[in-house]
């Protein structure tokens, strides 16, 4: 392994090995007066030497094993494997956690996987920006930094003004894409570690905002979504931003039986009824000073809702069988994948009460309208599957771009289960598209049935008729590729591809 020593004028050190790229920070060596911040040294294998190029991708030198020069002040040398290795060795300064800044407010973490960036949903970060391409730039680790790579954009990357084919990143660097500029900036410290709301798209920022903004106060949120969304997780990290000393307790009104949930909510004295044979505090009291979530709230019963409304006004209850007034300071998180204004009409569900419940309305949005957050889910959940069971597998692009084309009717539940399956049917390390186990019939976007005229068209039979989302990525995202295989013309492919790919 090759080495790369750098040395100043007072001693100062640098010395790193050429097994990757490496990146110098001249900002480590106070006085070195240059015109461009950084370096980034690379090992050529095929002529064995080493190129140094500045921030600008020119080549500023080509450094021969054991050649020393002097570069901007600075003494550089390329040593051999069997070289004697310098002790003193002064790294460069430690890198706080770093996270990427939308203008919008939007941040994602730098967490050293690669991200891609573009207009395109399937994107890691989504630009709402005509002046985007659909993946305009990638992001990936090299080293101890990260670097920015333009992919062929029809705008380019651009830094002070200047397009660039690449940039490095570091705290305060500030890059333009189209009309958008991204910033380099500390990553928060709920950005640093995995948590349970994962995903950059724009339905996942706006329910981070709506759950921050709920988060502290005290009182009732009702969290609407599908099954299988993720309701509960919302309903964690609300209780755990809140700040409150008490702990989350939780009931699924639709998963016990009717006559047992007034004692599961308030409790029962001795002899309350046949069975009682011990006091039992109910979950309200158990969750003093802290959360009491309601899950599947429409399927509470409706003789049981008064007394629930009582609770929640004055802040005390009886339990089951018991005189004795028990105050409780709870806040309430409820959640329902029903419509409770329907139910409400229907007489199945009262309006006091749900005025009561939804001081905050949270909706959960549904995965097929995050479909940029796949990836993301995706890769947590299978280092998941990789730590219960010790099957470590990642997915390649044509399993991906399957999973990005399905509805997920039953949401991040649905997909676990398909990534699941999909580990136990592949023995290598890549799962591929055919290791996904997945019903084409409800999977794929059902497509209409192609009209006789175009019954000689190109269109590529594993792809579902008039899916353009679907071909575009089967083409590998190449536009003009997809042009020819549709019959439409690159800028009506576009036109569509950017209304079907839009958020909602």
């Amino acid at each position: 392994m090759f080495l790369l020593t750098v040395l100043d004028g007072s001693g100062r050190t640098l010395v790193r090995p050429l097994d990757t790229p490496v990146f110098v920070d001249l900002a480590v060596f106070r006085g070195v007066s240059t015109d461009s911040p950084y370096w980034l040294v690379t090992f050529e294998a095929h002529t064995g030497h080493a190129l140094v190029r500045d921030a600008d991708n020119r080549t500023r030198i080509e450094l021969r094993p054991d050649e020393t020069v002097t570069l901007d002040g600075l003494t550089l040398t390329l040593q051999r494997p069997d070289a004697h290795r310098t002790e003193s060795v002064i790294t460069a300064r430690t890198r706080v956690p770093l996270a990427l800044q939308v203008r919008d407010r939007r941040s994602v973490p730098l967490d050293g996987r690669t991200l891609t960036v573009g207009a395109w949903m399937g994107c890691d970060l989504v630009l709402d920006d005509s002046a985007v391409s659909q993946r305009h730039c990638e992001i990936e680790p090299l080293g101890d930094t990260w670097i920015v790579r333009d992919l062929a954009s029809t705008n380019g990357l651009r830094v002070h003004g200047v397009r660039v084919p690449w940039v490095l990143l570091d705290e305060g660097v500030r890059v333009t894409l189209g009309r958008t500029v991204i910033e380099c900036v500390p990553a928060a410290p709920s950005q640093t570690a995995t948590g349970p709301l994962l995903g950059s798209s724009p339905a996942m920022e706006r329910l981070r905002d709506e759950v921050a903004k709920a988060a502290e106060a005290p009182y009732p949120v009702l969290i609407h979504g599908e099954s299988g969304a993720g309701k509960e997780l919302v309903a964690r990290e609300l209780h755990a931003r809140s700040g409150r000393r008490g702990a989350m307790v939780s009931l699924n009104c639709g998963a016990i039986a009717k006559e047992l949930i007034e004692s599961e909510l308030f409790g029962h004295e001795r002899g309350a009824f046949s069975g009682a044979h011990t006091m039992r505090r109910g979950l309200f009291e158990q969750a003093h000073d802290g959360t009491l979530f309601l899950d599947e709230l429409g399927e509470l019963p409706l003789d049981l809702q008064p007394r629930l409304l009582r609770v929640l006004e004055t802040r005390e209850l009886r339990r089951v069988g018991g005189d004795t007034v028990i105050p409780v300071n709870v806040r309430v998180v409820s959640a329902t994948h029903r419509d409770l204004l329907k139910m409400v009409r229907a007489g199945t569900f009262r309006l006091d009460l749900y005025y009561r419940l939804c001081d905050f309305t949270i909706e959960v949005p549904p995965l097929r309208a995050r479909v940029g957050d796949i990836r993301a889910l995706s890769d947590a959940l299978l280092r998941r599957i990789g730590h219960e069971t010790g099957r470590h597998r990642i997915l390649d692009d044509r399993a991906l771009a399957r999973l990005m084309l399905a509805p997920w009717p039953g949401n991040v539940r649905d997909l676990f289960a398909a990534l699941k399956r999909a580990v136990f049917a592949t023995e290598g390390h890549l799962i591929g598209a055919d290791d996904l186990d997945l019903d084409d019939a409800s999977t794929y976007r059902r497509a209409p049935t192609p009209p006789q005229q175009v019954k000689d068209t190109r269109w590529p039979n594993a792809v579902p008729y008039g899916d353009l989302v679907a071909l575009h990525t089967f083409c590998g995202e190449n536009v003009s590729r997809t042009a020819r295989l549709s019959g439409l013309a690159r800028a009506t492919v576009r036109a569509r591809l950017r209304k079907l790919t839009a958020q909602p």
